[in-house]
């Protein structure tokens, strides 16, 4: 080290205290030897080190880069810093950190792993697999190296792989709550949810305090609709984890998990609450909750834009096959995880089959559940390629999407639930569109278009969204008009409704329902003397919220009629036991308003500022009854009043309907293809001509 004697024990005590684990008696003497040597390196990198233990990542690399200063060939110093750098999210300039450290010591296996997980966050996962078995070689014995190993096989799609790699790690460690966290993961990939919850419950055991393990267990309860489990993972997640730390984003979740359970004490203040921190550049939920939260589409596209830059970073440039010539047929990707009975599905099944295949060619790149029913059947049917692909990473999936020579892929998932818009930041195709699945920008540089039209982004509202506009000419939303519906109609007893009543329905998911909302509703009810409000059934726990907040409201709790899940064209004919439909916001009905239009069933809707709230009016607007729109929670009320008290009235807006079933444009998916084909083929001959992408206005 070249200091004498008496600095040398003194280094040595100071590291003995630094390595039981007291940091702020080993940082005071590290000091003291400073002020007697201000260049000895090893206590300036140690006294980094120190900040980076306590997670002051910043000051951890201006200190080592002091002794680096001091000393550039000492490996642990590059190695550090770069374990630094990592903890700042600062991937690329970790990894020419461990380069620096490797070329100083090429067996160094900590860095060589190391540099393996800063290459996994970079998704260079072919590179990070291949570190991760040379640190492996080095250390055959290390649980962590081949756990490694495991999560970057998962994010290659090489599931079975990932799940023996896991196995092997448990076998070196069986203690391991990071290999148990990791089955947990594997199996949820694989669809085995009571396998992956045993995992992580496993992983719980042996470190109570693991945030990622309860952080994912909270997601695969929501996704099994245990809402109050979800709830108590994502709690016990963000107390696990430090303030502003990459578990933040669950603060969205547990409200969106408290709305399907319709748990609104103190709701209102937690929401606000959250909606100042993401205006003050906090990532405090994941973009889909907020669509529910706040219908303010600059903070939206505030938070999707952070999401995108911090998770979902652009990959290396791509190359693609040229694009095709003028009177080529364009090849068309859709990507979905929804290719089977769904609300995506029920939309758009007829579009494929709609589209001119003279000049497009489709290809369906399925990432779902292998579900084999009959929608399966029929989209299969409806592509000249389908593609399961869910045992690619996204990465493999974009780049068999550029072998086929896509020109345009189009996302239907955005940031919802099985979303892989990961696949997008590779490049599947030149040309790359936003469809459907989700209300809003992502905020993502790589997605090129949105389709919309006039009513969701009009052109004041245009600046809020990151991607160029596709504005169809009525509504964005495609029908199928092949919609299964029962023929007989059941009468209101079967259905649990008062034969002579009003029926308002209500069919949205429960998460969408919030008090305002609630207590809009509980005021035409009691304008309406005998109505009732008619629900899809959800948790049972929303059952008792909702009644109890009925009855606080001074509501009898018996106004309120739950309906059970039902096979789709049961729920459609049920429709006309009907007589209005109640919109909710600020995130409105989707499909759901759809089908009750194509159901004959009027619906009032309360229009905001965001995509999301103004779906309804969108759909309103295409079909002919603008007058259902409202802008404010006050007139919204007064008019579903009204409509509950003209019946005369009710019955011309269902006829309306009934003629709009088979003349609107939101009705004919062969005009909705039609109209996306005229935007594909301006896409595609804008970049033929090198021009960048930019707004499309389509005409009827």
């Amino acid at each position: 080290m070249g200091v004498g004697g008496k600095l040398d024990a003194r280094f040595e005590q100071a590291l003995a205290l630094h390595q039981a684990g007291d940091l702020q008696e080993a940082q005071k003497r590290y000091r003291q030897i400073l002020r007697k040597n201000p260049r000895h390196a090893h206590a300036v990198h140690l006294l980094g080190l120190i900040e980076l233990q306590c997670g002051r990542a910043g000051e951890a690399v201006r200190q080592i880069d002091r002794a680096i200063a001091m000393n550039a060939a000492n490996p642990a110093f590059h190695s550090n810093r770069a374990n630094a750098l990592q903890q700042l999210g600062e991937w690329e300039a970790a990894v020419s950190g461990y380069d620096a450290a490797l070329k100083l010591k090429p067996d160094y296996a900590e860095a060589v792993f190391n540099r393996a997980s800063a290459l996994q966050k970079l998704g260079q996962y072919g590179d990070a697999l291949a570190g991760f078995e040379r640190a492996a070689a080095m250390a055959p014995r290390d649980a962590d190296i081949v756990i490694g190993q495991a999560a970057v096989l998962q994010a290659l799609g090489r599931h079975a792989e990932a799940l023996a790699a896991v196995e092997r790690a448990l076998l070196l460690n069986p203690g391991s709550a990071s290999a148990w966290c990791h089955r947990g993961n594997i199996l949820h990939g694989l669809g085995e949810p009571e396998a992956a919850e045993s995992s992580f419950r496993r992983a719980l055991a042996f470190q109570p305090d693991l945030a990622v393990a309860h952080a994912n267990r909270g997601h695969l309860h929501q996704e099994m609709g245990d809402f109050p489990a979800a709830i108590n993972d994502y709690q016990r997640a963000l107390a696990a984890g430090t303030a502003g730390s990459e578990f933040e984003y669950l603060r969205g979740a547990v409200l969106q998990a408290r709305l399907s359970l319709c748990d609104w004490e103190g709701i209102e203040e937690d929401i606000g609450k959250l909606l100042r921190d993401v205006a003050d550049g906090q990532l405090a939920s994941a973009p889909f909750p907020l669509l529910t939260l706040t219908d303010d589409p600059g903070l939206q596209c505030r938070l999707a834009s952070a999401w995108c830059a911090q998770r979902i970073r652009a990959r290396s440039a791509a190359e693609f096959l040229p694009p095709p010539g003028p009177g080529e047929r364009i090849r068309l990707g859709y990507f979905s995880a929804d290719f089977r009975a769904h609300a995506t599905a029920y939309l758009i099944a007829g579009l494929f089959e709609a589209h001119d295949r003279q000049r497009f060619e489709l290809i369906a790149f399925s990432y779902g559940p292998p579900v084999q029913d009959a929608m399966r059947n029929r989209l299969e049917a409806a592509f000249d390629q389908f593609l399961d692909v869910r045992e690619l990473g996204d990465e493999g999936i974009a780049r068999r999407a550029r072998e086929l020579g896509v020109d345009v892929a189009i996302d239907l998932k955005g940031y919802t639930r099985d979303q892989r818009v990961d696949i997008f930041a590779w490049r599947a195709a030149p040309v790359q569109v936003s469809y459907l699945g989700y209300p809003g920008t992502l905020g993502c540089p790589h997605i090129d278009y949105l389709v919309a039209d006039s009513v969701l982004i009009p052109a004041a509202l245009r600046p809020h969204y990151t991607e160029r506009i596709v504005y169809m000419p009525e509504s964005y939303q495609c029908n199928d008009s092949q919609r299964p519906v029962a023929q007989a109609t059941a009468a209101r007893e079967d259905l649990g409704l008062p034969a002579d009543a009003l029926v308002f329905a209500a069919f949205n998911t429960l998460f969408k329902l919030t008090p305002q909302v609630f207590h809009a509703w509980v005021r035409i009810l009691e304008a309406v003397p005998g109505s009732v409000l008619w629900l899809l059934e959800g948790p049972a726990e929303a059952r008792v919220n909702l009644q109890r907040e009925a009855q606080r409201a001074g509501l009898d709790p018996s106004r309120l009629v739950f309906a059970p899940r039902v096979p789709l064209a049961e729920h459609l004919a049920r429709h006309r036991a009907a007589d209005l439909f109640l919109d909710t916001f600020p995130c409105n009905a989707h499909t759901t308003a759809s089908d009750a239009l194509w159901m004959g069933l009027p619906l009032v809707t309360c229009s905001g500022q965001s995509f999301a709230s103004r779906v309804a009016a969108s759909l309103l607007q295409a079909v002919g009854l603008p007058e259902l729109i409202t802008t404010g929670m006050d007139e919204y009320t007064a008019l579903a009043i009204a409509l509950a008290g003209d019946a005369p009235r009710r019955d011309r807006l269902r006829t309306t309907l009934a003629d709009a079933r088979h003349k609107a444009a939101l009705f004919d998916a062969t005009t909705c293809a039609r109209h996306l084909e005229q935007a594909y083929t301006r896409m595609v001959d804008l970049r033929r001509r090198g021009a960048t992408p930019e707004d499309i206005y389509l005409e009827s």
